[in-house]
């Protein structure tokens, strides 16, 4: 189910995604203009988790699929296509939505312009990359959080992206590590845990909320 979102969501570009009888691809120019397999896999690896970051803003289900075997065809000009297999799984699917509304992939697409704005940042860039890895730890979540803070150049809170009260109790609950326990930022003791702490399932949708309406403002 993971392999079907790559080509609904990213149906072109200088990377896009096919589905051939069965099978996922990922192929187009940016692949094609490189010299060897070792270089093809290696910036097919770098699109393919910035693509599964995007996809797993919309579809919180989402897993990233792994690369399978670099192929290339003579057909009168050159084509590489990138292999990509699904990981292991049993859950079923349902439409992604993002603030409630569903989301219509087939009009090209959200997914392809998160990528576009945050190819336009490097803040974003490594925010959506730091993202795409699917242990999503307090360090990483406030990580991708700074991230975006250093791209709008004050706190999400300030440029109204969320309440301050809302902002703080991520904040001190990263910090604190009577909630975030071994992953907590500080030493123990040194920061008091809000009265009412975010879990680290509600400080994940949080960074995601946040990443989402940052890289479509």
């Amino acid at each position: 189910m993971d392999l079907e979102e790559l080509p609904r969501y990213f149906p072109d570009g200088d990377v896009y995604a096919i589905e051939e009888n069965g099978k996922f691809y990922l192929l187009g120019s940016a692949l094609e203009s490189l010299a060897d397999a070792e270089a093809i896999r290696a910036e097919a690896a770098r699109r393919l988790d910035l693509f599964a970051a995007a996809i797993s803003l919309l579809w919180t289900s989402m897993r990233k699929p792994r690369l399978g075997n670099v192929i290339r065809e003579e057909d009168g000009k050159r084509r590489i296509f990138i292999e990509v297999e699904d990981t292991v799984s049993s859950r079923s699917k349902v439409s992604a939505t993002i603030s409630g509304s569903p989301v219509q992939p087939v009009q090209k697409t959200q997914a392809q312009d998160i990528l576009a704005r945050a190819d336009k940042s490097p803040h974003l860039k490594e925010a959506l990359q730091v993202w795409a890895d699917p242990l999503r730890s307090w360090p990483r979540l406030y990580r991708v959080l700074e991230e975006l803070e250093r791209h709008l150049g004050q706190s999400v809170d300030k440029a109204g992206f969320c309440s301050n009260n809302e902002k703080e109790r991520f904040t001190r609950s990263a910090n604190s590590a009577h909630v975030s326990g071994i992953d907590a930022r500080h030493a123990g003791g040194k920061f008091q845990p809000p009265a009412n702490p975010m879990t680290l399932r509600e400080a994940t949708d949080f960074v995601r909320k946040m990443l989402i309406a940052v890289t479509q403002e």
